[in-house]
């Protein structure tokens, strides 16, 4: 028997043994579902399926990730201040060489139809060579980075766990060269030409969500910590609509 039977051996019958030391009912308010351990269909012994499923698309068990209408403000601020700041600020100046860097040893690309069976880590890497293949300044993925921190620091709904600050980094940025399309032409024996699309998308879910945003959020550490603040004043300041007179 291999490691591999033997480990998902192990996890089946750690499954079969059901609710031992486990809650009866998920620990979200209002959701009232059995727990996955209490219902054998998983080792979750505080959430039911549809919560864990949601934290692993989310970050979260029960925040969803932010609408591109919630974050448009911030990227707009967050692109203002670095953008001023870039020459002449050493963390700013380092986190986009960094990042840089980072798109530059992430490999090749692959299309999305051709990810199946890669690990985390590899389709973490494709998803930066993606970015840099489409010429996805790095400069602009720091500042959307710092506009995800912003927002999060800024929205008092927001978890503060650093799970969903690192998913929500890689949404946002991921947004920005995310799929495979593709378009042929085709032509009949009578000489008629109908176009064909292919539009192939990742799973945003998972461990690669974490991988991606961890190599997103590294490279900034220091920009986050130093500069959310200024890109709050910067908002307050001048990214607010002006009101009627």
């Amino acid at each position: 028997m291999t490691d591999r039977s033997k480990r998902t051996r192990a996890l089946k019958e750690r499954i079969r043994l059901g609710p031992l030391f486990s809650a009866s009912t998920c620990a979200i308010p209002g959701c009232g579902r059995p727990t996955m351990k209490a219902a054998r269909e998983g080792l979750a012994p505080f959430h039911c399926r549809r919560h864990v499923e949601h934290r692993q698309r989310h970050g979260s068990y029960w925040r969803p990730s932010f609408k591109a209408s919630e974050l448009r403000p911030f990227i707009t601020a967050a692109t203002a201040y670095v953008g001023l700041r870039a020459a002449n600020d050493k963390f700013i100046a380092a986190a986009i060489a960094d990042m840089g860097r980072a798109l530059e040893d992430a490999g090749p690309a692959e299309i999305v139809t051709r990810l199946k069976g890669m690990s985390a880590t590899k389709r973490a890497k494709i998803g930066l060579a993606r970015l840099r293949v489409e010429g996805v300044p790095p400069q602009r993925i720091v500042s959307i980075v710092l506009a995800v921190a912003a927002l999060i620091k800024a929205d008092a709904t927001a978890p503060r766990a650093k799970e969903f600050r690192t998913v929500q980094i890689c949404k946002a940025v991921h947004r920005l060269a995310s799929g495979t399309h593709r378009v042929w032409v085709l032509e009949d024996h009578q000489g008629r030409k109908r176009q064909i699309e292919m539009h192939a998308f990742p799973k945003s879910t998972g461990r690669v969500l974490r991988e991606m945003g961890r190599m997103l959020e590294e490279p900034c550490d220091w920009v986050i910590e130093k500069h959310v603040a200024g890109v709050l004043a910067h908002r307050q300041r001048y990214g607010r609509p002006r009101a009627a007179s």
